[in-house]
């Protein structure tokens, strides 16, 4: 899906998040695609969700000190363009020790403190999708269809109050419902079955 097809997606998304969290688009700086393409490099095309996140955004960085803005989903940040190289280096290094026989392009969106991963996928054939990475366990889950089912999926978890705060002010989210819509949003996607 084109970039100006996402990116609508993306500001929505944005506008949602404030709904709960008024200062969290702030926080994430403005968007900065020179910084992430030089990240990506000249031998990997930028995907269009890539392009569409980070032409509005940077990202929040891992120094970021106020909790209530650091998570961009429930437990996952989603990783600035200036520690985006490093982030590439950390999943290419997961992906390895798996043994991850390197068949698509993987590329890093969001991260947590345990170096898990939420990632772009492109397969070998051209076909996109994002994908759950543990660190400690499991391979590359399909968590969403595709680029554009990831953010309207994301979407719909703020409209159908899956994503709520919590009594400190911190996102949180009803996990059963999360399943639900996410499956309901996703159907090829095994993630959301287990």
């Amino acid at each position: 899906m084109p970039t100006q097809e996402l990116k609508p997606q993306f500001e929505q998304y944005l506008q949602l998040s404030a709904g709960l969290r008024p200062e969290y688009p702030g926080s994430l700086g403005a968007g900065n695609l020179d910084a992430i393409r030089e990240a990506v490099g000249s031998s990997t095309e930028l995907p269009a969700l890539l392009e569409a996140v980070y032409s509005l955004v940077s990202g929040t960085g891992s120094e970021e000190e106020e909790p209530s803005l650091v998570e961009f989903i429930p437990g996952y940040r989603l990783i600035h363009v200036g520690e985006y190289a490093e982030q590439i280096q950390v999943l290419a290094g997961i992906l390895e020790d798996k043994g991850y026989n390197g068949g698509g392009t993987v590329l890093p969106l969001l991260t947590n403190y345990g170096s898990d991963f939420i990632c772009y996928f492109r397969s070998a054939d051209g076909e996109e999708r994002v994908c759950d990475l543990l660190h400690d366990f499991g391979d590359l889950a399909v968590m969403y269809d595709s680029p554009a089912k990831f953010l309207e999926t994301l979407c719909e978890f703020y409209k159908q109050e899956v994503y709520f705060l919590d009594e400190d002010g911190y996102l949180d989210c009803d996990l059963v419902l999360e399943g639900e819509v996410g499956a309901a949003f996703n159907p090829a996607a095994t993630y959301w079955a287990e």
